[in-house]
């Protein structure tokens, strides 16, 4: 089984710790394609128990499944190791834990991935969102940096908008933006929010106090491609 040349930077909002996929052959067949059945639990399935045939008992530290595939990131001690489900293979891959943080408190058991949440997410954006055409492009469950509270985040677009955000508990119930219905909720506008600023009670886009709105702030941190330091930049 070949390691894959995975370049994903995997960022902990707002922390200075972040976790890298590196490493491998960048020859010898890792396929990127004939992974949208990993969207639904049924696909889900497949790369779970393909992994936890692997994982040794090693609780989980992100899980994030993508056109590229299903990448599962366990906890070694303070290391870490990771596997990569695409194209129907699983493939190595190694991790590298960077920054002066530890890895203590943002593992979660193995246990605790659900392939049955899969369908409610998609099945719950799709009802949430109010959008006919919106599609999940990335769903990741790991610790919030913030509470430290296991959840999904999903990534989706539709409507003719992207970068549209929403959290899910980690069985897939409760699928909510974090936004508010105002921004991007049920049966709200998916045009382009205004770029007047206000901060007042009757609607419009509210900005904090670096002028930036919740999406700005959103749309900063998507960007930032893990990177720790603009990550800590997109909240000044």
């Amino acid at each position: 089984m070949k390691a894959s040349t995975w370049g994903l930077w995997i960022g902990l909002a707002l922390s200075a710790l972040a976790l890298a996929a590196c490493g491998g052959s960048s020859s010898g067949g890792t396929s990127t394609s004939g992974n949208d059945e990993l969207f639904t639990s049924a696909g889900f399935q497949k790369a779970y128990d393909a992994v936890k045939e692997k994982a040794g008992g090693k609780p989980a530290l992100q899980v994030q499944i993508t056109q590229g595939g299903a990448d599962f990131k366990l906890r070694d001690g303070e290391k870490a190791t990771g596997f990569v489900y695409t194209g129907g293979d699983l493939h190595d891959e190694q991790v590298d834990v960077i920054g002066p943080g530890s890895l203590n408190g943002q593992d979660f058991p193995f246990s605790e991935i659900d392939p049955a949440a899969i369908d409610k997410i998609v099945s719950g954006v799709k009802s949430e969102s109010g959008v006919s055409d919106i599609k999940v492009t990335v769903m990741t469950l790991e610790k919030s940096a913030v509470d430290g509270r296991l959840k999904w985040t999903i990534n989706a677009e539709g409507g003719g908008r992207t970068g549209l955000v929403y959290n899910a508990d980690p069985d897939g119930s409760n699928v909510t933006s974090p936004l508010g219905t105002g921004v991007i909720g049920k049966g709200t506008s998916t045009s382009p929010p205004t770029t007047t600023p206000t901060t007042g009670s009757s609607g419009g886009t509210l900005t904090g106090p670096n002028g930036k709105s919740a999406q700005d702030i959103v749309n900063c941190i998507q960007q930032a491609g893990g990177d720790p330091a603009k990550i800590q930049a997109c909240s000044q």
